[in-house]
Protein backbone atom coordinates (compact mmCIF):
# COMPACT_ATOMS: atom_id res chain seq x y z
CA UNK A 1 0.00 0.00 0.00
CA UNK A 2 0.99 3.47 -0.95
CA UNK A 3 2.68 5.50 2.21
CA UNK A 4 1.13 8.72 1.19
CA UNK A 5 -2.62 10.12 0.81
CA UNK A 6 -3.57 9.88 -2.73
CA UNK A 7 -6.20 12.72 -1.92
CA UNK A 8 -3.75 14.68 0.12
CA UNK A 9 -1.23 14.71 -2.56
CA UNK A 10 -3.52 16.18 -5.10
CA UNK A 11 -5.14 18.67 -2.63
CA UNK A 12 -1.53 20.31 -2.01
CA UNK A 13 -0.44 19.95 -5.63
CA UNK A 14 -3.89 21.48 -6.65
CA UNK A 15 -3.56 24.56 -4.22
CA UNK A 16 -0.01 25.27 -5.31
CA UNK A 17 -0.84 25.71 -9.20
CA UNK A 18 -3.90 27.29 -7.57
CA UNK A 19 -1.83 29.73 -5.78
CA UNK A 20 0.86 29.89 -8.93
CA UNK A 21 -2.24 30.97 -11.51
CA UNK A 22 -3.35 33.63 -8.73
CA UNK A 23 0.26 35.05 -9.01
CA UNK A 24 0.08 34.99 -12.78
CA UNK A 25 -3.28 36.64 -13.06
CA UNK A 26 -1.87 39.40 -10.53
CA UNK A 27 1.52 40.25 -12.45
CA UNK A 28 -0.82 40.45 -15.88
CA UNK A 29 -3.33 42.83 -14.18
CA UNK A 30 -0.55 44.72 -12.56
CA UNK A 31 1.46 44.77 -15.90
CA UNK A 32 -1.89 46.07 -17.67
CA UNK A 33 -2.29 48.89 -15.11
CA UNK A 34 1.13 50.13 -15.90
CA UNK A 35 0.67 49.89 -19.56
CA UNK A 36 -2.86 52.05 -19.04
CA UNK A 37 -0.74 54.23 -16.76
CA UNK A 38 1.42 54.62 -19.67
CA UNK A 39 -0.67 55.24 -22.61
CA UNK A 40 -2.86 57.47 -20.71
CA UNK A 41 0.25 59.76 -19.71
CA UNK A 42 1.36 59.52 -23.25
CA UNK A 43 -1.84 60.55 -24.96
CA UNK A 44 -2.11 63.54 -22.15
CA UNK A 45 1.69 64.56 -23.75
CA UNK A 46 0.74 64.82 -27.14
CA UNK A 47 -2.49 66.11 -26.23
CA UNK A 48 -0.94 68.86 -25.03
CA UNK A 49 1.62 69.41 -27.06
CA UNK A 50 -0.93 69.37 -30.14
CA UNK A 51 -3.09 71.97 -28.34
CA UNK A 52 0.25 74.50 -29.01
CA UNK A 53 -0.12 74.93 -32.40
CA UNK A 54 -3.03 73.97 -34.62
CA UNK A 55 -3.88 73.66 -38.36
CA UNK A 56 -1.20 72.90 -40.89
CA UNK A 57 -0.26 76.16 -42.45
CA UNK A 58 0.83 77.53 -45.77
CA UNK A 59 -0.60 75.69 -48.24
CA UNK A 60 -4.44 75.49 -46.06
CA UNK A 61 -3.99 78.64 -44.68
CA UNK A 62 -4.34 81.81 -46.15
CA UNK A 63 -3.13 85.24 -44.32
CA UNK A 64 -3.72 89.19 -44.19
CA UNK A 65 -1.25 91.65 -41.92
CA UNK A 66 -1.00 94.53 -40.56
CA UNK A 67 1.93 96.71 -39.15
CA UNK A 68 1.52 97.79 -35.56
CA UNK A 69 -2.01 96.89 -34.75
CA UNK A 70 -2.57 94.18 -32.01
CA UNK A 71 -2.63 91.05 -34.20
CA UNK A 72 -6.44 90.45 -32.39
CA UNK A 73 -7.58 93.72 -34.71
CA UNK A 74 -4.77 93.96 -37.28
CA UNK A 75 -6.17 93.12 -41.28
CA UNK A 76 -4.14 94.25 -44.35
CA UNK A 77 -2.17 93.46 -47.27
CA UNK A 78 1.03 91.01 -45.81
CA UNK A 79 3.18 91.22 -48.59
CA UNK A 80 2.83 94.60 -48.54
CA UNK A 81 2.82 95.13 -44.77
CA UNK A 82 5.88 93.08 -44.42
CA UNK A 83 7.72 94.79 -47.68
CA UNK A 84 6.51 98.06 -45.29
CA UNK A 85 8.86 96.57 -42.56
CA UNK A 86 11.58 95.83 -44.28
CA UNK A 87 11.84 99.05 -45.29
CA UNK A 88 12.08 100.96 -42.08
CA UNK A 89 15.23 99.26 -41.22
CA UNK A 90 14.65 97.84 -38.35
CA UNK A 91 13.58 94.25 -36.83
CA UNK A 92 10.54 92.79 -37.54
CA UNK A 93 8.22 89.90 -35.18
CA UNK A 94 6.17 88.14 -37.75
CA UNK A 95 3.51 86.29 -36.61
CA UNK A 96 1.32 83.74 -39.17
CA UNK A 97 -2.20 82.96 -36.69
CA UNK A 98 -5.42 82.56 -37.42
CA UNK A 99 -8.80 83.93 -35.07
CA UNK A 100 -9.88 80.90 -34.26
CA UNK A 101 -7.41 77.98 -32.98
CA UNK A 102 -6.80 78.30 -29.45
CA UNK A 103 -2.64 78.23 -29.10
CA UNK A 104 -3.17 81.47 -31.90
CA UNK A 105 -5.75 83.22 -29.69
CA UNK A 106 -3.26 82.67 -26.83
CA UNK A 107 -0.63 83.76 -28.67
CA UNK A 108 -1.89 87.22 -29.79
CA UNK A 109 -3.16 88.53 -26.51
CA UNK A 110 0.24 87.75 -25.57
CA UNK A 111 1.55 89.97 -28.27
CA UNK A 112 -1.14 92.72 -27.61
CA UNK A 113 0.50 92.83 -24.02
CA UNK A 114 4.13 93.03 -25.37
CA UNK A 115 3.47 95.20 -28.48
CA UNK A 116 4.06 98.83 -26.63
CA UNK A 117 7.01 98.02 -25.06
CA UNK A 118 8.77 97.09 -27.99
CA UNK A 119 7.55 100.22 -29.99
CA UNK A 120 10.11 101.84 -32.14
CA UNK A 121 11.95 99.26 -31.93
CA UNK A 122 10.65 95.92 -33.75
CA UNK A 123 7.60 96.37 -36.45
CA UNK A 124 5.01 93.81 -35.82
CA UNK A 125 3.89 92.49 -38.80
CA UNK A 126 0.83 90.08 -37.93
CA UNK A 127 -0.58 87.67 -40.71
CA UNK A 128 -4.32 86.52 -40.58
CA UNK A 129 -5.23 83.37 -42.00
CA UNK A 130 -7.74 84.65 -44.83
CA UNK A 131 -6.56 85.98 -47.67
CA UNK A 132 -4.49 85.74 -50.98
CA UNK A 133 -1.66 87.97 -49.84
CA UNK A 134 -0.77 86.07 -46.99
CA UNK A 135 -0.55 83.18 -48.48
CA UNK A 136 1.95 84.67 -51.12
CA UNK A 137 3.98 85.71 -47.66
CA UNK A 138 3.57 82.08 -46.20
CA UNK A 139 5.24 80.42 -48.90
CA UNK A 140 8.82 82.82 -48.65
CA UNK A 141 8.79 81.29 -44.93
CA UNK A 142 8.86 77.26 -44.76
CA UNK A 143 6.83 76.27 -41.72
CA UNK A 144 3.67 73.82 -41.17
CA UNK A 145 1.68 75.07 -38.44
CA UNK A 146 0.03 77.99 -37.13
CA UNK A 147 0.73 79.86 -34.97
CA UNK A 148 4.51 80.50 -36.14
CA UNK A 149 6.64 83.03 -35.01
CA UNK A 150 9.47 84.24 -36.91
CA UNK A 151 11.73 86.98 -35.79
CA UNK A 152 13.77 89.08 -38.35
CA UNK A 153 16.67 91.11 -38.24
CA UNK A 154 17.20 94.41 -39.38
CA UNK A 155 18.35 93.37 -42.56
CA UNK A 156 15.36 91.14 -43.12
CA UNK A 157 17.40 87.62 -42.28
CA UNK A 158 15.45 84.96 -40.38
CA UNK A 159 17.90 84.61 -36.71
CA UNK A 160 14.72 82.68 -34.96
CA UNK A 161 11.15 81.13 -35.21
CA UNK A 162 9.20 79.33 -32.81
CA UNK A 163 5.88 77.33 -33.62
CA UNK A 164 2.98 77.16 -31.15
CA UNK A 165 1.60 79.60 -28.32
CA UNK A 166 3.78 80.96 -26.19
CA UNK A 167 3.93 82.88 -22.50
CA UNK A 168 4.78 86.32 -22.07
CA UNK A 169 8.14 85.53 -20.40
CA UNK A 170 9.37 83.78 -23.03
CA UNK A 171 8.14 86.55 -26.30
CA UNK A 172 10.02 89.45 -24.28
CA UNK A 173 13.17 87.15 -24.28
CA UNK A 174 12.66 86.63 -27.88
CA UNK A 175 12.17 90.24 -28.80
CA UNK A 176 15.01 91.09 -26.22
CA UNK A 177 17.77 89.02 -28.27
CA UNK A 178 15.90 90.37 -31.64
CA UNK A 179 16.62 94.19 -30.90
CA UNK A 180 20.00 92.95 -29.02
CA UNK A 181 21.35 91.69 -32.58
Amino acid sequence: MPDGNPEGDRHVSDSRSASKVKRQIGVIVAALIVLVFGVLIVAKAGSTEAAKVCAPAPATQQASADIGGPPAESHADAVAAYDAALKTGKPIYLLFHSLSCAPCIEISAVVDKVISAYEGKIVFVNAISDDEPSQRLAEQFKFQYIPQSFFIDAKGNVVDSFTGAMDETAMRAYLDRLVAQ
